[in-house]
Formats: C-alpha cells, sequence, structure tokens
C-alpha cells in the first residue's frame, strides 16, 4: 500500500489498484534502522526483521561464512550473537554504548549478559562505534572498520539497531504521530474509522505512567488487535494489559514483566553466579518491572503483583527469594 485517502475511505496499492474500507486497522510494524555509514548496503550485510532476512543469514552461513560482527547491543543482536556462536561462527559485538541493554535494563542485568557472552566466546566491544563496513572488489563485505581506526575482518555483518514505525502513509495522510502513529486508548488514529495496532502505535500506557511509548514486542501487537476487534464490534474498552517480553540466548530464558522506564532503583533478588536471579525495578518504592533470568515462578507471581497495582514493599522482602513474590501482593 503506498497511500490512503481517509475522506473517501480509500487506499492505493502498489500495483496501482485501489480497495475501499470501511474500517482500516494499520499493523505496519517497522523497518529495520539502516546503519549510517559508508558500505551499509553491501552483499553480506544483514538487517533482522522478518524470515527472509534469516533464512538470508543461513544461506550465507551455509556458503562458508564463519566471521561475523554483530553491530547493537540490544535484544536483537545479543540474539543474533548467541544464535552466531552455536553454530560455530567467531563472533565480535559492537556497542556505541557503554553497557549492553543500556536502554532496557539496569546495570545488574546488562553486567551479566556481558560476562555470559564473553563466557561463550563472544567479542564484546562496549563504548565502540562503526566508522565503515569495508568490502572486496565484487563488493562482497570484508570486514568493519571501527571509530578508533581498527578494522575488524568478517564474512558477514548482522546489524541490529532498532527499527523505523512504518507509517508514512498515515502520517502523510494527516495522523498525528512523531515516533510512529498516535492511536487513543481504543487504539484509533486521529483518521476516521482508522486504527493502529503493534510496534508502530504510540499510545498512553498505564503501566509507564501514561506516557506515550511504543512497545515493540509479540504481547503489545496480540492484545491491541483483541482491544481494537472488540471496539469495531461496539465493545470499547480501554487497553490495559500488561507489558511482557523474553529472550533467548544460549541456555539461558530471560522474561519480563512491566516496564523499567524511570525507575530509581533496583532490588537484586538471587544470585547472578547461579545463572538464576530476578532484578526488581522500583519507583518511588514500588516495584513497577521484573527481569527474571531462569526464575520462571518469580515471573509467573510478578506479573499478578503488577497487575495488582500493589503499592510500597519492603525491599529487603523483595531481596529475598525465600519469599515468594504472592505473597507480597
Amino acid at each position: 500500500m503506498t497511500a490512503l485517502d481517509p475522506a473517501r475511505h480509500t487506499l492505493t496499492l502498489s500495483d496501482g489498484g485501489h480497495v475501499t474500507y470501511r474500517k482500516l486497522i494499520w499493523s505496519g510494524g517497522g523497518d529495520p534502522r539502516r546503519l549510517p555509514v559508508p558500505g551499509a548496503v553491501l552483499p553480506g550485510v544483514f538487517y533482522v526483521r522478518d524470515k527472509g532476512d534469516a533464512d538470508a543469514m543461513m544461506q550465507a552461513l551455509s556458503g562458508g561464512a564463519r566471521r561475523a560482527v554483530v553491530i547493537g547491543g540490544g535484544y536483537i543482536g545479543l540474539e543474533a550473537a548467541a544464535v552466531l556462536r552455536k553454530l560455530g561462527c567467531e563472533v565480535t559485538l559492537v556497542e556505541m554504548l557503554p553497557r549492553l541493554l543500556a536502554r532496557v535494563a539496569g546495570e545488574e542485568l546488562s553486567t551479566f549478559y556481558a560476562a555470559e557472552h564473553r563466557r561463550q566466546g563472544v567479542d564484546v566491544r562496549l563504548s565502540t562505534g562503526v566508522h565503515a563496513v569495508l568490502g572486496e572488489d565484487a563488493g562482497r563485505v570484508t570486514g568493519v572498520r571501527l571509530d578508533d581506526g581498527e578494522e575488524l575482518a568478517c564474512d558477514m555483518v548482522v546489524v541490529g539497531i532498532g527499527i523505523v514505525p512504518a507509517v508514512a502513509p498515515l502520517i502523510a495522510a494527516g495522523a498525528a504521530g512523531s515516533n510512529g502513529v498516535d492511536v487513543d486508548f481504543c487504539c484509533r488514529t486521529t483518521l476516521d474509522d482508522v486504527y493502529a495496532i503493534g510496534d508502530c502505535a504510540a499510545h498512553a500506557n498505564p503501566y509507564a505512567d501514561n506516557a506515550v511509548i511504543r512497545l515493540e514486542s509479540v504481547q503489545n501487537a496480540h492484545d491491541m488487535a483483541n482491544t481494537v476487534a472488540k471496539a469495531i464490534m461496539g465493545e470499547k474498552e480501554p487497553y490495559h494489559a500488561l507489558p511482557w517480553f523474553w529472550s533467548n540466548q544460549y541456555d539461558l530464558k530471560l522474561q519480563t514483566a512491566g516496564l523499567s522506564l524511570g525507575f530509581d532503583a533496583t532490588v537484586l533478588r538471587g544470585d547472578p553466579d547461579t545463572r538464576k536471579f530476578t532484578v526488581v525495578y522500583m519507583k518511588a518504592g514500588v516495584p513497577i518491572a521484573f527481569d527474571c533470568v531462569g526464575t520462571m515462578k518469580d515471573y509467573v507471581q510478578a506479573r499478578k503483583l503488577l497487575e495488582s497495582g500493589a503499592g510500597r514493599i519492603d525491599p529487603a522482602l523483595l531481596a529475598d527469594p525465600d519469599v515468594a513474590l504472592k505473597d507480597l501482593i
């Protein structure tokens, strides 16, 4: 789809055809953010977004690629690094910020995953930027030049530095939005009869003190879809789903409940050296999010605790793994 006319309720398709709608649900997601350096479009540079991207990387590995540079220390980059290591590749992970997961997690989790990836053989480079991607005469990638001039030889580059919300046709048609497209409590945009869900929908989230945010998660897309379906059928229920996420790296399973935005303290529950622990994010003495590594029971009970709207809780109780979270509700 290339454009829509909200007055006529019509869509213009890429082949020039038109479709009429009564209600439109926009679930465009986002496009991978491109690396803004020379060589970023060379063959052998991969952006992770869909199955086609994964298939292309597997084809490169089948063709003999064995040295990879992963750019980006968020969940996409870390998961890619873990898979590549399990497949026998030499992996260097480059992150421009001083720690991994800096935008989404506290230092406890960042420190743990940096140590884990290094233990698994990943060369983790923090506070390191990329100056250019290098290629041979035929065009295929041969390396990455860092900001300090060092060159890392590689056969493939995997870039995971976020997404750009795919909402251009909506904005061009007059929909409000600066980071994605704005939606109300029923996921309606400012265009008549047009809804938006998923990664691209900026909404006031009750678990973030009603700050307007986008959530890039399967949970958010599914729950927003339910909200829209009910609204179209006349059952207008405000979107009020607890955010949750997961990440699988090596044999570790991380499960997150809630949003840690604006946290002012953390409580460590358990011992990271055992590879089973929970980080509790606090704001004004109230738990607002939990990162649970290998602690399924904590995750299940944390969801119920957050959904209950529990107020201030003694940090000493939260820190004691022998105290069940369900008993603090």
